[in-house]
């Protein structure tokens, strides 16, 4: 009896390695449910890079973009896996009425995430939502 237990303890490895050369790689982990989220805050990001250097002496559009980059940054943190990729070339030039249309879409999207997250992910997602919502009150 002894014998036989020390022999399947020794053949467990062996099978369990046979196990690990004959599978496949796990399969990479699905895309988290905020990457579209992510991807349209960069895009805004985009937007106001766009409307700065075409208007250098709007300080507030400077602040708004800082703003957005924050919310870019926390959104990274808390995404797995964390997102690659780059950001959405701008167009050449951006009005300033496109630029709070871009925001107003933001918001909306902000407030439809928040109201579909779940309960870790939906704090942030609703600061997120206020900001862009106060962001409007002072945009041009």
């Amino acid at each position: 009896m002894l014998r036989s237990v020390f022999t399947a303890a020794a053949a467990a490895p062996a099978l369990a390695a046979c196990d690990l050369l004959d599978s496949e790689p796990p399969p990479p982990p699905p895309p988290d449910q905020l990457t579209e989220f992510y991807g349209q805050t960069a895009a805004l990001i985009q937007t106001y890079e766009t409307a700065i250097a075409a208007t250098p002496a709007a300080a507030i559009l400077v602040t708004v973009r800082d703003a957005h980059k924050a919310h870019l940054a926390a959104l990274a943190a808390i995404m797995k896996p964390a997102p690659s990729g780059s950001p959405v070339p701008a167009s050449p030039s951006t009005p300033r009425g496109e630029v709070r249309q871009a925001e107003q879409q933001a918001r909306l999207a902000a407030i439809e995430a928040c109201m579909t997250a779940p309960p870790n992910r939906a704090t942030l997602l609703g600061e997120i939502a206020a900001a862009r919502a106060c962001h409007l009150e002072v945009l041009p």
